[in-house]
């Protein structure tokens, strides 16, 4: 073996994290969430998707890539004006759980209850008054093919696509676009450089460009076969493409497996999900050596091959529709969304803690003055209603006496009006640095408007579990009992001494305006202001 081969086996070893039976406090972003009880003594099997799962992109390079194949695709197939290939990629703009509109050309973010937080027409703004005249008469169902939810990091790409093509092709005075044949026109270049193998191509001439190197996953993988565990794929990509990423993700898997054959007893490749998890399609086998590599199938025959059906069965992925949602509704297999971005979102939210605690001192001031100022105010209501209704039967010096306590009472008043607007100011600017910290389109991927956005209540519906990558499995033991959190009703919350405040800067009534130059010959607008 060549020095440079044992010195690369001995890293893996050293940074396999714990392999030892006890789980290891992990931190912060490699923790596993649980929005279900899940006992892994009880899983027999243990199944994973491949891309963004198994194989984690570079979203840039990934994104990037895409982008400029499908710009030109856009150019040569469907007769785009050349001016489009100057058109750069703006990574900054898109996140899951976004929502384009290709009746009115918008992309939206919305909360859990489906209304309009924020909005971009292109990469425009929309503000509130926009929103509302568009969005708060009728309510948004997702069953047509007017609203396309970005599910999939995929799909990232095609959203800034929609969104920055409105921007530099519509011009005043011009005919309108329509916008679905537009956005029908970027979905079908995307599949084609998808389909044709071009972006593909580009990831296995130069793998190390697109995926990253994750040293915790072969061992993790490990991990879960010493607890006993069978180990699967089932993932959309072809055989060929996923025979080459499994090559290149086991590369180097000794001294833990000799090849991922010895890792996994079954591949499922083309499975067409979600259609895997009903009907499916039928099973062609490419190989049966070492490990049984097949194309189409269902989950029936999976669940006959591994020799464990429903609740024994954790199936892992990336997909919120694909992987999580129809798994859930079509099967008892116990779930794990794979969520890259979680990582960021964490180690931010630490960075703006300290933040946080003065909002929340801030918050809890407020709403104590609050309830003193109805308080004072309903006296001082009371006392003129008193006044005018007793006028006739007080002396002089008893009107005086209420008179008096009257302006002391408006004096207070005007003290805690004062301090109310002082604190409103300081918890406005504490808002905006911390929504400095995020998305400066979004803020928050799971919140929005001092809600759980649209793709925070997905996950915590149909996923059981959530983590950012496969590999933080290896900070816990294969017997580890996983449990969530207790959430209480709103009634409950003082009781639980849970506190529910708003820290998103999109439910602020005035945020600092501002802009963010983006990839186009115009500027996408930083929100300026977003009220319910």
């Amino acid at each position: 073996m060549k020095p440079q081969e044992i010195s690369e086996k001995l890293r893996l070893i050293l940074e396999s994290g714990f392999a030892s039976e006890e789980s290891i406090d992990p931190l912060p972003e490699n923790r596993i969430f649980v929005n279900r009880n899940l006992k892994l003594s009880r899983i027999r099997a243990v199944g994973f998707d491949m891309d963004f799962t198994l194989a984690q992109y570079k979203q840039a390079a990934l994104d990037e890539a895409t982008y400029y194949l499908t710009l030109k695709t856009l150019v040569e197939e469907y007769k785009y004006p050349e001016s489009i290939l100057k058109l750069p990629y703006d990574h900054d703009f898109t996140i899951r759980g976004l929502v384009m509109d290709t009746a009115l050309g918008n992309v939206l973010k919305m909360d859990k209850f489906k209304y309009t937080s924020l909005g971009y027409h292109g990469l425009r703004l929309l503000k509130p008054d926009q929103r509302r005249q568009q969005y708060r008469h009728e309510r948004i169902t997702f069953g047509n093919d007017r609203y396309r939810v970005v599910d999939t990091l995929f799909e990232l790409v095609e959203t800034y696509l929609f969104a920055a093509l409105i921007d530099h092709l519509e011009k005043p005075g011009e005919p309108p676009l329509d916008y679905k044949k537009l956005f029908q026109d970027i979905r079908a270049s995307v599949d084609l450089k998808h389909r044709d193998g071009t972006l593909k191509g580009l990831i296995m001439a130069n793998p190390a460009k697109f995926i990253h190197d994750d040293p915790l996953l072969i061992p993790t993988l490990h991990k879960f076969k010493t607890h006993g565990k069978r180990l699967f794929v089932v993932t959309n990509s072809e055989a060929h493409y996923t025979q080459f990423m499994l090559d290149y993700l086991f590369r180097h898997a000794s001294p833990f497996f000799r090849s991922w054959q010895k890792c996994f007893e079954l591949v499922v490749t083309e499975s067409q999900k979600p259609r895997f998890f009903g009907e499916g399609r039928p099973v062609q086998v490419v190989s049966t050596q070492d490990c049984h590599f097949v194309t189409g199938g269902n989950l029936a025959y999976v669940e006959s091959q591994i020799q464990a059906t429903g609740d024994e069965i954790l199936y892992v992925g990336d997909h919120i529709y694909g992987d999580i949602l129809r798994s859930k509704r079509e099967s008892a297999w116990r779930t794990c969304m794979i969520i890259p971005e979680l990582n960021e979102q964490i180690q931010v939210e630490n960075q703006v803690r300290p933040l946080i605690k003065k909002l929340t001192n801030n918050e809890s001031k407020r709403k104590k003055l609050q309830m003193d100022f109805q308080l004072r105010s309903s006296q001082v209501r009371l006392l003129h209603q008193f006044k005018e209704a007793e006028s006739d039967e007080l002396e002089p010096d008893q009107l005086s006496q209420i008179d008096r306590e009257i302006a002391r009472l408006n004096r207070q008043l005007e003290k805690n009006d004062k301090e109310l607007s002082k604190i409103l100011y300081g918890s406005r600017q504490l808002r905006r640095e911390v929504s400095k910290h995020f998305n400066p389109f979004w803020g928050r991927l799971f919140q929005t408007g001092g809600q759980l956005s649209a793709f925070a209540e997905q996950v915590r519906d149909y996923a059981c579990t959530y983590t950012s990558a496969v590999s933080n499995f290896n900070f816990y033991s294969g017997h580890s009992y996983l449990e969530g959190y207790f959430t209480p009703m709103p009634h409950e919350v003082e009781i639980y001494a849970v506190s529910e405040f708003n820290f998103d800067e999109s439910h602020e009534a005035r945020p600092e305006p501002g802009k963010k130059a983006i990839s186009t010959s115009r500027k996408a607008s930083k929100p300026e202001e977003n009220t319910a």
